[in-house]
């Protein structure tokens, strides 16, 4: 039998509210999606990271190969023109990433969401630090997929996504 006695922290009894208190707030509640969506955003991060770091130590032709082995499917490639399309290969792709080599100072990534997320943009070019995170400006917010923007504001913790939208940083 193993003793606690070290770990026991005692619990305090709430006091009970007189009459002149006001009832405190009750929390608002949790949504049970909230958990998978937290994953789902971690991944979409690492996804965006990914092509980041594989367009600035590859090649287009190299990318087509790096990107299959690491999980994603090709969905289009212009050798041509130095584009291409791809959407992670496990479960329900919640974005599709497209990849150009067409500008001279990099690789931009454009990742835009599907599903239940629907609305999303997310943008990386060569020149900026951050990746942007934006909803798509055709779009009303009564468009956008039913967690559009409880995914945009998880996806904006990770300290390298901002909000700020990527033409007004770069253009």
């Amino acid at each position: 039998m193993s003793t606690m006695s070290n770990n026991v922290v005692p619990l305090q009894h709430r006091k009970q509210p007189s009459s002149g208190d006001k009832p405190s707030p009750m929390p608002a509640p949790v949504d049970p999606a909230l958990p998978a969506l937290m994953e789902r955003a971690s991944n979409a991060a690492r996804q965006m990271r990914y092509f980041g770091l594989v367009t600035k130590s590859l090649s287009f032709s190299e990318l087509l190969q790096s990107a299959t082995r690491a999980g994603f499917t090709p969905l289009n490639a212009d050798v041509r023109r130095k584009e291409a399309t791809f959407e992670w290969s496990e479960g329900e792709a919640d974005f599709v990433f497209s990849v150009s080599f067409k500008d001279s100072s990099g690789a931009s990534i454009v990742a835009e969401s599907c599903g239940d997320i629907f609305g999303l943009v997310l943008i990386a070019l060569p020149q900026a630090a951050n990746i942007s995170v934006e909803t798509n400006p055709t779009l009303a917010n009564n468009e956008l997929g039913r967690n559009a923007l409880l995914f945009r504001d998880i996806l904006l913790v990770y300290p390298d996504f901002d909000d700020m939208p990527a033409w007004t940083k770069y253009w």
